[in-house]
């Protein structure tokens, strides 16, 4: 049996830390590696993604270098969608027994 990765304790260690927000967490730090791959794929400087995104260089950075718990979900995501990503969130129905998860994809490329 596979666990959702952000549920699953050997992938999240905010979760082995015992964060009570540990899904969160690990969302964000999806995001910030889809932010760090984006960036790298347009081969932009941190100051040009930055100045693209509409902010700093040095948060970009500090944002870059793991010091995002005070970004929120919704800026990373402007973030992204500011370098041509597509964000698609999907909510369907759940089990009045079982409790929901999030899961982050990276969306498989169609040929042209």
């Amino acid at each position: 049996m596979s666990l959702h990765p952000a549920k699953d304790p050997t992938r999240n260690v905010w979760l082995q830390l015992g964060f009570p927000d540990a899904e969160e967490h690990y969302l964000k730090a999806e995001m910030v590696l889809r932010l760090d791959r984006a960036i790298r794929s347009l081969r932009l400087t941190q100051r040009a993604a930055a100045h693209r995104i509409g902010t700093t260089q040095p948060e970009l950075s500090k944002i870059l270098g793991g010091k995002f718990s005070e970004v929120s979900l919704e800026r990373l995501m402007r973030f992204l969608t500011a370098l041509g990503c597509h964000i698609e969130i999907k909510i369907g129905a759940g089990r009045a027994a079982k409790a929901g998860d999030v899961t982050i994809k990276d969306a498989r490329r169609r040929a042209a």
